[in-house]
């Protein structure tokens, strides 16, 4: 996940707008100038406080990986989310079968099943901690296929949930100027291609 986000520069910039002026003329909001980088972005396109720069096709900022996910580099994240799942899934897996081949055959009952959890104590710790990331992985691989299917980002697609439940004024107030155009206007992008 070591590739550009999609960082924009002045050359990515819209270029139907140059000045504040421009953008009052053709009826479109002052929030689509960006303070910060002192641009005028194109739709879908956020201002990321944490590294400073303007996302295109902006999703969100991974504080895990301490990176933007935007354009340039989504679809690595997505095979890293996966990767991520099967990780969790094989070490179940594993360990499992490791536990299971540590009973002795045809011995089933309750208390050797606790005197395999007094010896192998970490293992069945480790197993469940997986298991509990593997169902935070599946739901953020869940979240991510529902932004593609709508054709949006995770960040804009919860403005616009947020909009639709509290407005516009509570959007801005704690989302930071959301109506950056692109998702009111319908438009469509292609996350894997």
């Amino acid at each position: 996940l070591i590739q550009d986000p999609g960082t924009l520069d002045r050359a990515d910039a819209d270029p139907r707008f140059s000045s504040i002026a421009d953008l009052v003329e053709n009826n479109q909001s002052a929030h689509r100038f960006c303070p910060y980088c002192e641009l005028f972005p194109p739709n879908y396109t956020k201002h990321c406080k944490l590294c400073d720069v303007c996302i295109k096709d902006y999703d969100h900022h991974c504080l895990y990986l301490n990176r933007c996910i935007g354009r340039g580099n989504h679809r690595l994240f997505l095979f890293f989310i996966l990767s991520m799942v099967i990780a969790h899934l094989l070490f179940i897996a594993m360990a499992m079968s490791y536990l299971l081949d540590k009973v002795p055959a045809g011995s089933h009952s309750v208390s050797t099943w606790l005197t395999l959890l007094g010896e192998e104590f970490w293992v069945v710790v480790l197993m469940s901690a997986n298991a509990l990331t593997l169902l935070w992985d599946a739901w953020l691989l869940m979240e991510q296929f529902d932004a593609i299917a709508t054709g949006t980002t995770t960040y804009f697609r919860q403005c616009e949930k947020r909009e639709r439940v509290g407005g516009a004024q509570a959007v801005n107030s704690t989302w930071g100027h959301c109506d950056r155009e692109g998702w009111k206007s319908g438009r469509k992008w292609r996350v894997c291609g």
